[in-house]
């Protein structure tokens, strides 16, 4: 009959319970969580073997994120109303189940919880729902949505939401029907599951298969494959480093399947980065500040033999179609010089060029030329696309030609093989650019130095620094301090006190129940997001005392602060919260339509320096603000009349991103911030 999705609930409500016992005294030297794991895949590998059970649905019912191509235009609000009506709750219960809305309250899956409680559903034996069922379900509703993947959407059916839900909803008992309210929602938080054991759980090979191609269905074919359908699926570590092997010579990436990206490190100073490169050649390249995307070609599939993934392994080829062109001019495709016969897949990001300032362009320009799904987002308030302005693509790798998978080549190989296959139009396509540095040799430090130096005054968003001998990624490599088969991401706010800071005022807060389940060492947790904004009429307000008129220019979460900082923001601002209605002797206007609604608003504005990975124009906006802000400090001794007014801000802005006349002087500024940023060496971090 399927595997019973009770059983997926077992292993998530255990994962939770831990939470409790990780707080312990002898949890510390011990995983909870690796016990959990282990004991549910003893429990369960013979039904997860079995020929009835549908590995792919039961992987995805753990890991529900990993459905990027699934959306089922059903957030927390949209939910909660179909729930109710599945459950077929009056008036009082429906309250009960709105109590996610409430500051401090609980997340929507818990309130489903709580509801259900008071009348548990009478399951039948022989008629549990299993996750194969989900599977189906979830497919036909998010086949209904544009923002769901081509081949989702290409098996749309006439489903109605709720009458789709209903028959689930109503066979589940109150635990299970939490867990799959935040299967919906994407997110099992306040849990997460620990993904590399799990998955290893499953088979030795497969989290290392889901970094060769990021797709379950791939990484399952594969396993089902020959030899690699003969390994046993846990043996002895030394064996498993020899099938490994093994392995790798067998695996060939498929065209329509993402390959996965490989891992990065963030330089923390120059001194750190020296330390992560050792004695290797590095290629030098520069990071384009635009949106990646991974190309697949297939000559077999014509009319249609592009394909483009983004990041996130989204198939976006009809929202990049404008791109298209230039790609098949660049490739030579179906043209003398094509130095492929049929497949090929590169990596490259897609800019906006201005034939009009020989330049690219900001990375708000892009939105004006990639849809979402055919919509465009974030441009009511930008300027139509100019005649002089265009997509371009800088490839930087390339991972297949034909039958000869690249991505084993060395990258000094693979860049020689992309110059080879890429013809380079001004404008329109180009290969990124490149230093390479020998670190065997002295003076290389000052020359990275230089070049960092060069790459910052000229507003470049960084540097990524590539091993030469190394392949694309080391899928079997030992873990711990081997930096090799890693890039190295190098930014100017990776550097403490070379990033850029402003001093900004926070006037509000509000409550989002799903981050609040994530931040369970906060205590009393009031507000998890805080509203920043920045006078617009500061002028008049120092110097008549008119009603001071903020515009809110940001939102901030949890990830742009510290735990403490959240801890202090919430406790000191419930001092001088008040409801929004109120006399708070402030006038407030949006900057965005996309912001969420304030709660409350801080008669006392908080004081904070923000730093930022430069400034970008948000989405739907008409100023610049930071980007990546996040809170390094706040300001006790400031009032609001210190912090950056609007008009203030976007001065700033304006300096930071423009390039200044004397290029010589700039970059021999940053040489000497980045000897003094050097100072100290911290501790190896992942990106």
């Amino acid at each position: 009959m399927g595997f019973k999705f009770r059983f997926v609930c077992d292993l998530l409500s255990s994962l939770e319970n831990n939470r409790i016992a990780k707080a312990a005294t002898e949890a510390k030297n011990t995983d909870p969580d690796a016990r959990v794991v282990s004991r549910w895949f003893t429990q369960h590998g013979k039904r997860l073997r079995n020929k009835d059970t549908d590995t792919l649905a039961v992987l995805f019912c753990i890991f529900p994120e990993k459905r990027t191509d699934r959306v089922y235009y059903l957030q927390d609000t949209s939910l909660a109303r179909v729930i109710g009506r599945c459950l077929l709750l009056g008036s009082s219960r429906r309250e009960e189940l709105e109590r996610w809305r409430l500051s401090g309250g609980v997340d929507l899956g818990q309130c489903v919880e709580n509801v259900m409680k008071q009348a548990e559903n009478h399951i039948i034996n022989g008629l549990e729902v299993t996750v194969e069922e989900i599977d189906a379900v979830l497919n036909s509703i998010a086949s209904r949505c544009k923002f769901s993947g081509p081949r989702v959407r290409r098996q749309r059916a006439a489903v109605d939401v709720e009458e789709a839900l209903s028959p689930i909803y109503r066979r589940l008992s109150s635990r299970d029907a939490k867990w799959l309210t935040r299967m919906i929602l994407k997110s099992y938080l306040p849990i997460v599951v620990p993904a590399k054991l799990t998955l290893k759980s499953f088979h030795f090979l497969l989290p290392h298969l889901l970094r060769f191609q990021d797709s379950f269905e791939a990484a399952l074919k594969t396993l089902a494959s020959k030899p690699i359908c003969h390994f046993p699926p846990h043996p002895e570590p030394w064996l498993a480093k020899d099938l490994g092997i093994i392995a790798m010579e067998h695996l060939h990436p498929g065209i329509g399947v993402k390959i996965g990206r490989p891992d990065y490190y963030k330089a923390r100073s120059m001194k750190h980065c020296c330390q992560m490169i050792g004695t290797r050649r590095m290629s030098i390249e520069r990071k384009y500040d635009g949106e990646y995307c991974q190309v697949h070609i297939d000559l077999s599939n014509h009319p249609n033999a592009i394909q483009i993934f983004s990041k996130s392994g989204k198939d976006s080829t009809a929202d990049k179609s404008g791109i298209h062109q230039v790609i098949h001019d660049s490739l030579r495709i179906h043209k003398p010089g094509c130095k492929f016969k049929q497949r090929c897949i590169l990596e490259g990001e897609l800019l906006v060029w201005s034939d009009k300032h020989q330049k690219i362009m900001g990375f708000h320009k892009l939105r004006k030329f990639i849809s979402r799904s055919g919509t465009f987002i974030g441009t009511e308030n930008d300027s139509p696309p100019q005649p002089y302005e265009h997509l371009m693509i800088v490839f930087f790798d390339i991972l297949l030609l034909d039958n000869d998978v690249c991505l084993r080549k060395p990258h000094r190989e693979r860049r020689l093989l992309l110059k080879d296959v890429v013809q380079v139009t001004d404008g329109r396509a180009d290969i990124s650019e490149q230093r390479v540095l020998d670190f065997a040799h002295s003076g290389s430090q000052a020359r990275l130095e230089a070049t960092f130096a060069k790459a910052v005054a000229e507003r470049w968003e960084g540097l990524v620094l590539k091993g030469c001998e190394d392949p694309y990624f080391n899928m079997f490599s030992d873990e711990g301090n081997d930096f090799c088969g890693r890039w190295i991401k190098f930014k100017k706010d990776y550097i403490p006190g070379l990033g850029d800071t402003v001093d900004l005022a926070l006037i509000g807060g509000s409550y989002n129940s799903r981050d609040a389940a994530a931040l369970k060492e906060v205590n009393k947790l009031l507000w998890t997001q805080f509203f920043v904004g920045c006078l617009v009429n500061k002028e008049a307000f120092l110097q008549s005392k008119a009603k001071p008129r903020f515009r809110v220019i940001d939102v901030i979460g949890p990830s742009c602060m510290s735990a403490k900082n959240l801890q202090i923001l919430n406790r000191f601002g419930e001092y001088s919260a008040c409801d929004p209605d109120s006399g708070h002797g402030f006038d407030i206007e949006s900057g965005n339509t996309s912001f969420p609604s304030m709660k409350v608003v801080y008669r006392t504005p908080i004081v904070v320096e923000m730093l930022g990975s430069g400034f970008e124009r948000p989405s739907g906006a008409r100023y610049y603000a930071l980007r990546f802000s996040r809170i390094i400090k706040i300001h006790w001794d400031r009032s609001f009349e210190e912090a950056a007014s609007f008009t203030e801000l976007q001065l700033l802005a304006e300096d930071a991103r423009s390039v200044p006349d004397d290029l010589i002087q700039e970059e021999n500024e940053w040489i000497k911030r980045l000897k003094l940023g050097s100072a100290r060496l911290p501790s190896q971090q992942q990106a």
